[in-house]
């Protein structure tokens, strides 16, 4: 029987693979502290000296290091995008924000965590924090990165196009690639679906902002109609709404009414000549509409809508006529309450109102996009909302307080003014191609690579979170990579 042949003590055996990855998934999550916390582990298990432990673990995942080199760093840098994510989100929660102070911090706080000495952790937290810190705010400030305005409208169940989701967000990327969108436009074959898609943003945008007017009521309108169709729709909902609620509501035994609106006007800062133009006004407008002691629904309905429009008017004109508009304002707020005291109703003709309020606007900016078969800009609805507004030097507008006004300011600032494309380029292109049909195959491609960047499958742009992953996903790695790199850097100076 032939003699054993001695065992090679000097050569290790080859490192197992699926623990050299799950330490390297630790190493990542844990900020470069998973050899610390293996250790730690095993020895609390095994009964083991922990230094020992920690500088058999720390041997063998150098040793995975240098057998699987892009498995392991692979692996630690990929598991460490998600701890940066999360650590992100807890730092912001206690007031850090901006991508160069989380970017230092998670990057020094990895320095640390791969340092093996008090020694080297400080100094490799120091560095990977300075460089951890300028790559971080770098990206923040070069790669593309949906606007905080399109993610709200996006919310609201408006799509964008990637374009439009990126603009304004503040980075240079994101300016590039909205530029180049806006200027693609106009380009032979390829402006066709862009032009498209950003047709459908903004039908979308008209049906989100008259499901907000008519939300009051939660009419829901039905999804087949065209633009006009649809307030067609909701203008006869509302008329019959008000029909329904104008038939239940009344005043009766109106004196107690009377004497609070007369006590109103005599402790006014009105002087007799003007408290008397005041009854005037109230005797036409509302106290002739007393019948039997009691006012219809409506005659009150009729009533409110007059009181509002010589309030504004009055209110308007500032000194005494703006003293006499506040007093018919306040004779109005008298009468509202009596309706709130008197009918169970009341808040459903609120409704009905407050729903007739907010389509007037959108009938102005359907008016003015008549040859767009209604479909309005949000600057054509900002421009009919401002004309409702009855507030000296339009504060209201100016504080934002007008209904619809928010959802039309974010679709004027993310859509552009891009649209509607007048259309010219486009004719001449058809003119070109009957011309010399031949043409319409150099069209062909663009028009292809055009209607798939667009698209929009499930709802959503894949382009667009393609482009908007590259800035998390590169802050998210900053951390781990600088810290490795300055580690190794650090171990060949030696």
């Amino acid at each position: 029987m032939p003699a054993p042949k001695p065992k090679d003590y000097g050569k290790k055996a080859p490192a197992d693979i699926g623990l050299g990855l799950a330490r390297s998934v630790g190493q990542g999550l844990l900020f470069g502290f998973g050899d610390e916390v293996e250790a730690f582990a095993r020895s609390l298990v095994k009964g083991a000296d922990y230094e020992d432990t920690l500088g058999i673990v720390r041997e063998e995942i150098e040793q995975f290091r240098k057998e699987a080199p892009v498995a392991a760093y692979g692996a630690e840098i990929a598991s460490s995008i998600p701890s940066f994510l999360l650590g992100g989100a807890g730092l912001a929660r206690v007031g850090l924000t901006g991508a160069g102070k989380v970017g230092a911090i998670q990057s020094g706080l990895y320095g640390a965590g791969v340092g093996e000495d008090a020694e080297e952790r400080a100094k490799l937290a120091g560095l990977s924090a300075l460089t951890g810190g300028a790559i971080s705010a770098a990206a923040g400030k070069i790669l593309p990165k949906k606007s905080e305005t399109a993610k709200k409208l996006q919310k609201k169940g408006i799509p964008l196009t990637p374009g439009q989701s990126l603009r304004d967000s503040g980075t240079i990327g994101s300016s590039l690639i909205s530029a180049l969108e806006d200027l693609t436009t106009s380009y032979p074959g390829a402006g066709a679906p862009i032009q498209a898609k950003r047709l459908e943003t903004l039908l979308q945008t008209n049906r989100v902002i008259l499901d907000e007017a008519v939300k009051p009521l939660k009419i829901k309108i039905p999804k087949n109609l065209s633009m006009k169709e649809s307030y067609e729709y909701v203008d006869d909902v509302i008329s019959k709404e008000y029909e329904n609620v104008i038939s239940r509501l009344s005043i009766k035994g109106t004196n107690n009414l009377q004497q609070k609106i007369f006590n109103n006007i005599e402790n006014s800062i009105l002087d007799d000549l003007e408290q008397a133009r005041v009854l005037r006004i109230l005797d036409k407008k509302m106290l002739n509409k007393i019948k039997d002691d009691q006012i219809s629904g409506r005659d009150l309905k009729n009533i409110q809508t007059e009181l509002r429009r010589l309030g504004d008017s009055f209110s308007k004109k500032g000194g005494a006529e703006g003293e006499i508009g506040q007093v018919i304002k306040e004779t109005k707020k008298i009468l509202e309450d009596e309706i709130d005291l008197q009918n169970i109703d009341s808040q459903a003709l609120k409704n009905v109102n407050k729903a007739y309020a907010n389509l007037i606007p959108i009938n102005d900016a359907m008016q003015q996009a008549i040859i767009q078969e209604g479909v309005f800009t949000p600057a054509q609805l900002i421009r009919a909302i401002k004309k409702t507004d009855p507030t000296k030097r339009k504060a209201a507008l100016l504080r934002g307080d007008k209904p619809l006004l928010e959802t039309a300011t974010q679709a004027q600032q993310v859509l552009g003014s891009q649209f509607p494309d007048s259309g010219t380029a486009s004719r001449l292109l058809a003119q070109d191609v009957i011309v010399n049909p031949l043409k319409l195959g150099k069209l062909a491609p663009p028009a292809i690579a055009s209607e798939l960047l667009m698209s929009r499958p499930f709802g959503m742009s894949p382009v667009t979170g393609l482009l908007t992953s590259v800035s998390p996903l590169t802050r998210g790695a900053t951390p781990a990579s600088t810290a490795i790199l300055l580690q190794q850097a650090q171990e060949e100076e030696k």
